[in-house]
């Protein structure tokens, strides 16, 4: 006899229940932080066996604007009820329900491998300027006693590396002002023990806030760091098989309906390169087509238009400009059709996103 499986939400009090159950073998999530319909269980034959918690409000800039996308907060299986497909069971239900909602992504963060299983790509980039009191000092002078700006914002949590100062917002933008901040970094960090700095700066979002962009990661902060002998650390969690501590991932619910939304909301009238090109994902097939400054983008595709066949992680790398459609070609062993290149470059051209690299600022 077929398992009777149900997909209960937080909408019910029968809901609630199942998913007060299931965290109790699991781990607990924070279902008040989230619209009822989007705490989701999965109960098979009476018995809640894994749940979704999916934040529906969240938006991520674009060159022609922001967009807004769907942010998977917690998603886990009872321990005594793994490797029987509930994990994947309860994500495909959620991302079908957004998918029908007009979802066109999905992001979501963690530091393990199984989100590539499910279609995921990482999107973000880590980026850290490190530099110590006495370089600071030596380059820049030290502050007087009890003097000090304000502008800097410190990261308090209990679980950092003991020797870390951890900077997370720097309110400076000119080099007169970066100057002062890195002098008052340096008096906090002496005067808190702290054998390190650490600025995240640019500013990296938490867990699935906006995501900004960046045209570039150089900062006059950044080449004042460096002119004191510190260093930028800048890395990516490419997917080339290698484990990733941890990570933003992102993932393509409608090919079409994303690439549509994202040069819905570029300039009208640019000189964009003309040509037509197809993609063949497996969320959906899509054509591009530009002529006379115009670009549309349909579902399906024509025998006119060339195709590029990638999965649709690929696609997600390339619309939210963490690599070139170049670097994906040769990645994914699929050549760009002749002329596509510019096209791609113009309308999905390299950005910059970033996210907290939790291997350089937490000590577990």
């Amino acid at each position: 006899m077929p398992a009777r499986v149900e997909v209960l939400t937080a909408e019910t009090e029968d809901g609630r229940r199942a998913l007060a159950d299931v965290m109790q073998r699991s781990y607990h999530a924070d279902i008040d932080a989230v619209p009822p319909r989007w705490a989701r269980v999965r109960r098979v034959d009476g018995v809640p066996v894994s749940f979704v918690v999916v934040a529906p409000d969240r938006q991520m800039q674009f060159p022609g604007g922001d967009l807004p996308y769907a942010f998977v907060q917690d998603a886990a299986t009872r321990d005594d009820r793994r490797r029987e497909g509930h994990f994947r069971a309860i994500l495909e239900d959620a991302f079908a329900a957004l998918r029908a909602t007009g979802f066109s992504f999905v992001v979501t963060h963690g530091r393990y491998q199984l989100y590539r299983r499910f279609g995921f790509a990482v999107f973000t980039h880590h980026v850290g300027l490190w530099v110590t009191s006495e370089q600071i000092e030596a380059g820049l002078g030290s502050l007087g006693q009890g003097s000090g700006g304000g502008w800097l914002a410190v990261d308090e949590s209990p679980y950092l590396h003991p020797d870390l100062l951890l900077v997370t917002d720097v309110r400076a933008d000119t080099l007169p002002q970066c100057r002062e901040a890195l002098r008052e970094a340096a008096s906090l960090a002496r005067e808190r023990g702290k054998a390190r700095i650490l600025f995240e700066a640019p500013r990296a979002p938490s867990c699935g806030q906006r995501y900004p962009l960046y045209p570039s990661p150089e900062t006059p902060l950044a080449a004042l760091v460096r002119a004191c002998g510190g260093e930028m650390r800048l890395a990516g969690a490419d997917p080339d098989g290698r484990p990733v501590p941890d990570a933003d991932w992102v993932k393509v619910l409608d090919a079409a309906r994303l690439v549509s939304l994202v040069t819905q909301r570029l300039p009208s009238g640019s000189p964009w390169p003309s040509g037509s090109v197809a993609f063949v994902t497996d969320a959906g097939v899509l054509t591009i087509t530009s002529l006379g400054g115009r670009v549309t983008v349909r579902p399906g595709i024509s025998t006119e238009s060339p195709a590029i066949r990638w999965p649709s992680s690929a696609l997600a790398q390339l619309v939210t400009g963490y690599q070139s459609a170049e670097v994906l070609a040769a990645v994914n062993g699929a050549p760009l059709p002749p002329g596509s290149v510019a096209l791609l470059d113009a309308l999905f051209p390299r950005c910059w996103r970033f996210s907290r690299n939790e291997s350089w600022t937490y000590s577990q």
